[in-house]
C-alpha cells in the first residue's frame, strides 16, 4: 500500500491510491460472501478538493511569522507537520492562508495568544475563517480589527467572514455561515453550512453521493422517505422532490436549525423535521410512545407510508441488533457508509432480507485508506 499523505497530494499516483483501497474493500465483501454488483467508482479531483480544515498556528521566536501546522496521527509526542501551502484544501483556503500571513501582523492584538485557524469555504470561492485564542477577547476591539482585516482580504480578491473564539466566547464580525451549491445531473440545491459544525469536507464526493442517492429513488413519487440523523439536511434537501413526503430526524440543535433553514431556502414543502433519536423513531412508528416533539413539528406519523430509509451512520455502523432489525423493515434502504468493516458486518445481517442492488465508491479522502461507500438495498 502507498503511504497515507497528510497535508499534501500526489496527483501522479492518484489512481493507484484509489485502486488500492477499492481492491481492499471489494476483497472484504468477497471474504464475507456478499454478492455485489459491479461497483460504480466516483473519483475526486486530485488536488484542491477539501472545503474545510483546521490548523494549529505556531509563531517563530520573535513573532514576526508563523506556520500552519497539522500533526502526524499516533505520534507521542505529537510530530508537527508545518505547511506553507495546502493542496488538499480548496483554492480559497490556500489564498486565505497566504493573506492571513500577509495582513494579520498589521493588527498586533489579533496575533496575541492566537493558536488555531479554522477554514470553511465553498465552490464560489468564499471563506469563513475562525481565529481561536487563549485569551478573553475584547468584543468591540476584535470586531473593529477583524472588520479591517476583512477589507484587506477583499482588496486582494477574497471574500471572507471572521469569527473570534475563546473560552466561552464566539464573536461574529458578520456571520458564521456560508452558502454552498450542490450540483446534480438535473438541478442544483442550496445548503447553508455553519463553521464548526459537520459538513461534507469534499464537496465533489458529496455531489456524487447525492447523485447516487437520487438515482436510487427514481420511482418513489407515491411513497415516503425517512432519514435518520440528517445533520444540516444535505440528503433531505436533495431527495425531497423525488418522494410524496419526507420526514427527517436529528438530535443536535444547531444542525436541526440549519436543516430547517435549508428546507426553506430550497422551497421544499413536503418535508418535516423532528428532533428524535433512531430509538425514539422506532418507538413512535411502533406506537410504543407518543412524542410531544412530533406534535410540535406538526407531524402525524400515521399519515406516512415509509418505504425508503436513508441512513448515514458513524464509522461504527449500526452495531446493535435493534438498529439492524429496524433497518430491515423498509423495502428500500440507502446506506451511506464511511467504515467498510462495519458496513460489511451490517450487510451480512441485512442481506438475509435484502439484496444489494447498487454499490458505489466515493473518494471522499484521497491519499488515505478511507473510502466512502453507497449501497442500495432492496427487499428480496
Amino acid at each position: 500500500m502507498l503511504k497515507t499523505l497528510i497535508g499534501t497530494t500526489d496527483p501522479d499516483n492518484y489512481t493507484q491510491y484509489l485502486n488500492e483501497k477499492i481492491d481492499t474493500v471489494v476483497n472484504l465483501f468477497k471474504k464475507n460472501n456478499l454478492e455485489i454488483p459491479v461497483p460504480q467508482v466516483f473519483e475526486s479531483p486530485s488536488e484542491y478538493y477539501r472545503m474545510r480544515t483546521e490548523f494549529c498556528i505556531f509563531f517563530n521566536e520573535d513573532r514576526t511569522d508563523f506556520s500552519f501546522c497539522m500533526f502526524e496521527p499516533g505520534t507521542k509526542p505529537k510530530k508537527r507537520i508545518e505547511l506553507q501551502t495546502f493542496p488538499v484544501g480548496s483554492k480559497a483556503i490556500n489564498t486565505g492562508m497566504q493573506l492571513l500571513k500577509k495582513h494579520i501582523f498589521n493588527y498586533k492584538y489579533l496575533t496575541e495568544k492566537l493558536f488555531e485557524a479554522d477554514f470553511l469555504s465553498n465552490q464560489a470561492g468564499e471563506l469563513v475563517l475562525a481565529l481561536n485564542y487563549h485569551k478573553k477577547l475584547d468584543e468591540e476591539l476584535f470586531k473593529s480589527l477583524a472588520a479591517s482585516l476583512k477589507e484587506d482580504f477583499k482588496k486582494d480578491g477574497l471574500s471572507v467572514d471572521f469569527i473570534g473564539r475563546a473560552k466561552k466566547q464566539e464573536i461574529l464580525v458578520n456571520t458564521n455561515t456560508i452558502l454552498e451549491t450542490i450540483h446534480t445531473r438535473d438541478k442544483d440545491f442550496y445548503l447553508y453550512q455553519v463553521e464548526g459544525n459537520f459538513s461534507q469536507p469534499n464537496i465533489y464526493a458529496c455531489q456524487h453521493m447525492v447523485q447516487f442517492a437520487r438515482d436510487c429513488c427514481t420511482d418513489c413519487k407515491q411513497v415516503d422517505l425517512i432519514e435518520l440523523y440528517c445533520g444540516s439536511g444535505t440528503f433531505t434537501v436533495c431527495l425531497a422532490d423525488l418522494f410524496r413526503k419526507v420526514m427527517s430526524t436529528e438530535v443536535s440543535r444547531v444542525p436541526t436549525l440549519t436543516a430547517l433553514k435549508n428546507i426553506e431556502k430550497n422551497g421544499i414543502e413536503n418535508t418535516k423535521l423532528a428532533r428524535l433519536s433512531a430509538v425514539e423513531v422506532a418507538q413512535a412508528l411502533e406506537g410504543v410512545r407518543e412524542f410531544n416533539r412530533l406534535k410540535l413539528a406538526d407531524i402525524d406519523i400515521k399519515e406516512y407510508d415509509f418505504k425508503t430509509l436513508l441512513i448515514d451512520p458513524p464509522r461504527s455502523g449500526l452495531e446493535h441488533k435493534e438498529a439492524l432489525d429496524f433497518t430491515a423493515k423498509f423495502d428500500r434502504v440507502i446506506y451511506i457508509s464511511c467504515g467498510p468493516q462495519s458496513l460489511v458486518s451490517d450487510l451480512t445481517y441485512l442481506t438475509k432480507t435484502h439484496r444489494i442492488e447498487k454499490l458505489s465508491f466515493f473518494d471522499q479522502f484521497p491519499y488515505t485508506e478511507h473510502l466512502e461507500t453507497g449501497v442500495l438495498l432492496v427487499r428480496k
